[in-house]
């Protein structure tokens, strides 16, 4: 498994020059060759696969919003190759929910060249407008560690939605901490926080997990399979409130936390 938190050798070169082409096209919404999507996407089959079960949980719970006719702003942390930031995008607003943005990140310079390049190849009008060019953003304990995300514009951006999929096991504890703390302070009131992986539930996991678990720290001490209570804390500790927990095949669980009401909105 590769951290969207590690570097990692891809093949794939930034500076070819389809590239340019690829990104010209990206900046301007114009669709590409599927020809040309493929020399920069990257395969991403763990997001291939719970793409579907992740938009029915979305589509059903009205997890993330009371109304689906609500303008939605949404901050994707940690995208990867980009396969939810395009499906997510494309089936939520053909359900009828009113996406006005969708704002992938990755710290990793390939996945966000392929997070674009599928964006460009997508033949559907909304994704090119709705989905925004990718932004590097790295957690830290204290958040956000790119200057960029305390600079304007994007030092005052709120989102309705923080998305976050598979990131928290392969990461340090610190990635975690900056995470609720990011989402603390941008996430609008009742805005949510979706998280998505497998997690340790009252002390408990089941045995296939308990061998992953062995396996991320055997690859990296710093990983493991959080508690959900631990992260639970982390999170009401920055203004959010657990409000659901779905379990998800292969042994994940989906979990949300909401915006309480600021304490100088009271």
């Amino acid at each position: 498994m590769r951290s969207r938190y590690a570097t990692s050798s891809l093949a794939f070169i930034v500076n070819h020059p389809r590239h340019l082409v690829l990104l010209r096209r990206r900046l301007t919404s114009e669709p590409i060759p599927s020809s040309l999507a493929q020399m920069a996407t990257m395969d991403a089959p763990a997001s291939d696969r719970n793409k579907g079960p992740i938009l029915e949980q979305l589509q059903q719970n009205n997890l993330f919003v009371d109304d689906s006719s609500s303008p939605v702003t949404t901050l994707e942390i940690a995208a990867g190759a980009g396969v939810h930031s395009v499906y997510l995008t494309e089936e939520l607003k053909s359900a009828g929910f009113n996406l006005s943005s969708w704002l992938p990140t990755d710290p990793d310079e390939l996945s966000r060249a392929s997070i674009d390049a599928r964006v460009a190849a997508s033949s559907n009008d909304a994704v090119r407008q709705i989905v925004k060019h990718a932004l590097p953003l790295t957690l830290g304990p204290k958040g956000a560690k790119e200057a960029i995300w305390r600079a304007e514009p994007l030092s005052a951006s709120t989102y309705d939605l923080i998305y976050n999929v598979n990131m928290i096991h392969i990461s340090p504890w610190s990635a975690t901490a900056g995470l609720m703390e990011f989402s603390g302070k941008r996430l609008n009131e009742g805005g949510a926080l979706v998280i998505y992986g497998p997690f340790i539930v009252n002390g408990e996991m089941v045995q296939s997990n308990v061998a992953f678990d062995e396996s991320l720290r055997a690859k990296n001490p710093a990983w493991r399979i959080r508690n959900l209570e631990d992260v639970t804390a982390k999170a009401e500790s920055n203004g959010l409130t657990l409000t659901a927990v779905i379990d998800m095949p292969a042994n994940n669980k989906m979990v949300v936390f909401k915006r309480a009401p600021r304490q100088e909105d009271n």
